[in-house]
This record gives C-alpha cells, sequence and structure tokens, in this order.
C-alpha cells in the first residue's frame, strides 16, 4: 500500500489545526488614552480600562457637540522596539461614516468594528446625533483574532478622528504580546 497518499490529507490537517489553535500568547494593555483636541467637536470622550492582561477589557464613551454629518478615521500602527526606536507598521485613512455602515466589513477594520458594534450603542450610519451619549461597554480584546505567528512585540495605536484635514480628537493605545 502506498503511504504517501496519506500524506498530503495528514499535512494538511495538521496545518489546519495549527491554524485554528488557541494562540499561545497573551495581551498586556499598558496605555488606552482618550484626547479630545478640538472642544467644538466633543463634550465628553473617556476611555477606560478595565482590566490590562491577560484578555484586556476596555470601555470609551464619548458625546459630540453637535450633529456630524462626515468624519474620517486615521490609523497609524507602530511597532517599538526595545531600544524605544519605533517601526512604522500601518498607516491608513478610513471614510468614517462608510465604517459605521460596515462598507468595510471584510477586512481587518471590519472585523473589530462588527465585534465593537456588539457591545455598543454607536449609529449605523451618518450622520451622527449630537447631544446623545456613546458608549462601548466591556470590549474584550481576543488573541483569537491575532495572526497565529504574531512576535512578541510592543505595538502602538492611534486613532485620529478628523473633521476634514482636521484633528478633532485621538485615541491612543500602546499593547505588548507576550508568550
Amino acid at each position: 500500500m502506498d503511504y504517501r497518499v496519506w500524506l498530503h490529507p495528514l499535512a494538511f490537517v495538521t496545518l489546519l489545526s495549527f491554524a485554528q489553535a488557541k494562540r499561545n500568547f497573551i495581551v498586556d494593555l499598558h496605555n488606552f488614552t482618550c484626547i479630545i483636541v478640538d472642544p467644538s467637536f466633543g463634550k465628553e470622550l473617556t476611555c477606560i480600562i478595565h482590566k490590562s492582561r491577560p484578555n484586556p477589557v476596555i470601555s470609551a464613551r464619548f458625546m459630540l457637540a453637535k450633529t456630524e454629518k462626515e468624519f474620517n478615521i486615521h490609523f497609524i500602527l507602530d511597532i517599538v522596539k526595545s531600544d524605544e526606536s519605533v517601526i512604522k507598521m500601518g498607516n491608513s485613512k478610513l471614510d468614517g461614516c462608510k465604517y459605521l455602515s460596515s462598507l468595510y466589513g471584510n477586512n481587518i477594520y471590519g472585523k473589530f468594528f462588527r465585534r465593537i458594534q456588539k457591545v455598543s450603542n454607536l449609529p449605523r450610519k451618518c450622520p451622527i446625533p449630537g447631544n446623545k451619549l456613546y458608549e462601548i461597554r466591556n470590549y474584550s480584546i481576543d488573541v483569537d483574532e491575532y495572526p497565529p505567528a504574531v512576535p512578541e512585540l510592543t505595538f502602538r495605536l492611534t486613532l485620529k478622528i478628523m473633521r476634514g484635514d482636521h484633528v478633532v480628537a485621538i485615541i491612543f493605545f500602546i499593547a505588548s504580546t507576550i508568550y
């Protein structure tokens, strides 16, 4: 009997099990800060860390000063090396209204936003009414959403909320993956 016939299915099943296996690292959230840069944009912006590790849990709340018809989100992802030097990993801008309506649902941004929608009262489209409190409550950072072979590192994620080309708020995360 030719045992090589079983080699490919066995290799496929093994690789599939590795891809679906529980991640063997934890996320340690060091910093979660929110800042209103332009007070005419928002009345409140608060970020809270409920638990920093092994599975961080965060909450955020905000209230706009007036109804916003459009906004952009500028994502900046950096890796911070042990000598404090920075490697720029990602830099992208998204239309915030399209993000709310899940137009980006099939990429990495949409994956996180679908989970955020489950634990929040964020609107599903623009315009976003002002003078209403919006909350993201007890959002847990799930290591299974990270790539399976992520190295041990510290990363910094900066989200700039923009009205046109003007930054109106900044949300800042610093976290590490630890094996």
